[in-house]
């Protein structure tokens, strides 16, 4: 799992309060860490308007942006957790929308990769449990030691 994950792409009670705001914040941590290249941010915006990623998850709200793999260098996934909910439409609908406190970027390389990490990330943001955790977590290392061992990838 190690070689998803990078200290550098775990955000914790960011004040971003858009989804532009939130994909620039940790996008440009993506491309400045050279995982993608310069269109990426670009890249997230529009995916996100053709097809949302907010997951309605129950009482916390996950989104789970990434865009095509033709803007990814190196396959990671970053999270970022919000002082305030942002609003995301959610997957699959056209206008209805959930408030989000937890996102997951998933930047991934291949198409195949793509489907396996998103599973497996969907799998762990439906237990609330999980979620409390993230919410909690007042230290980067503490966000990398509790993703290191819940994502079994």
């Amino acid at each position: 799992m190690n070689n998803y994950l990078d200290k550098g792409l775990i955000l914790l009670n960011s004040s971003a309060d858009s989804t532009a705001a939130i994909f620039e914040e940790i996008g440009s941590v993506m491309i400045t860490k050279g995982y993608a290249n310069s269109e990426y941010v670009e890249g997230l915006k529009a995916r996100e308007k053709e097809f949302p990623t907010g997951v309605p998850t129950g009482v916390i709200g996950v989104a789970l942006p990434h865009t095509d793999a033709s803007y990814v260098n190196e396959s990671k996934i970053g999270l970022m957790t919000l002082k305030e909910p942002v609003s995301f439409r959610i997957m699959g609908s056209d206008s209805d929308e959930i408030e989000v406190k937890v996102v997951f970027l998933l930047g991934c390389s291949d198409g195949e990769e793509h489907i396996q990490v998103l599973q497996k990330i969907v799998e762990l943001v439906q237990q609330q449990a999980f979620l409390d955790q993230l919410l909690q977590l007042q230290t980067v290392e503490e966000a990398y030691q509790l993703l290191e061992s819940n994502l079994d990838l």
